[in-house]
C-alpha cells in the first residue's frame, strides 16, 4: 500500500512537470511584409491601437507593444490611454486622421484578430524508467527496485488565433509593414502579449522599417 501511494505521488509530480513545461507562451510570427518602395521613417510618436471587443485583451496587447517600443527608444502611447476604448471602432477615417495629427502622432501600429480555428489534438502518454521502491538511508539501499512509470495520454482542444499587425504613417495613411502571427492558447496572458510584441517589433527593426 505504501509503495502504491508513493508511486502515485511520483506520477502526479511527473504529470505536473509536463503540464508546466507546456504552459509557456506558444506564439510565432508566420509572415511579414514591408513596402520597399518607401524609405524608412523615424517616427517620433507612435500610437498602438488594438481593435476588438475585449478590453482586457486589448490593454494587454497595447501595453506590451508600447513597452517594447519604448525599450528601443521610441515615444509610444496606447489608444486606450490616449483616446478611450471607442476610438478604434470609429468608421470616419478622416476624423481619425485629424485627431491623431492633433495629438502629434505620426505612426500607428494596429492589432486585430483575423481568424479563430479550433481543433482536437491527442497528447500521447510517456514512459519513464526509475526507482519504484523508496528507502530510508543507506541501510535500506538494497531494497530499492527500478522499473517503468507510465503517464496516460489525453485529448486537448487547441485554439489557433490568427492576428494581424500593421504599421501605418498617419499623414499619408500608407502601410509600411504588416505581419501575421499565430497564437495557440485559449487565454491571453501577459507573457504571451510580451512575446507577441517582441516578435513584431524585432521584425520591423530587422527589416529596417523602424530605424534604430
Amino acid at each position: 500500500m505504501k509503495k502504491t501511494i508513493q508511486r502515485t505521488l511520483l506520477l502526479t509530480m511527473l504529470s505536473a512537470v509536463l503540464a508546466l513545461s507546456a504552459c509557456g507562451p506558444n506564439i510565432r510570427l508566420t509572415a511579414s511584409w514591408k513596402d520597399t518602395s518607401v524609405p524608412p521613417v523615424k517616427f517620433t510618436h507612435i500610437l498602438v491601437m488594438a481593435v476588438g471587443k475585449d478590453l482586457a485583451k486589448r490593454k494587454l496587447g497595447e501595453d506590451a507593444i508600447r513597452k517594447e517600443l519604448r525599450a528601443y527608444g521610441y515615444n509610444a502611447a496606447t489608444s486606450l490611454d490616449e483616446l478611450g476604448p471607442d476610438f478604434a471602432g470609429r468608421n470616419d477615417s478622416a476624423a481619425m486622421q485629424r485627431t491623431l495629427l492633433d495629438k502629434g502622432f505620426d505612426g500607428v501600429i494596429t492589432i486585430r484578430v483575423l481568424d479563430i480555428n479550433e481543433h482536437d489534438r491527442w497528447i500521447p502518454g510517456n514512459v519513464y524508467y526509475g526507482p519504484v521502491g523508496f528507502y530510508r538511508g543507506f541501510y535500506g539501499y538494497y531494497y530499492r527496485v527500478w522499473g517503468y512509470y507510465a503517464t496516460p495520454g489525453y485529448e486537448t482542444l487547441d485554439v489557433e488565433v490568427l492576428l494581424e499587425s500593421n504599421l501605418y504613417e498617419v499623414l499619408t495613411g500608407s502601410l509600411f509593414w504588416t505581419g501575421r502571427t499565430i497564437r495557440v492558447k485559449v487565454q491571453h496572458t501577459p507573457a504571451m502579449a510580451e512575446r507577441y510584441a517582441r516578435n513584431i517589433i524585432e521584425d520591423m527593426i530587422a527589416k529596417g522599417v523602424l530605424p534604430r
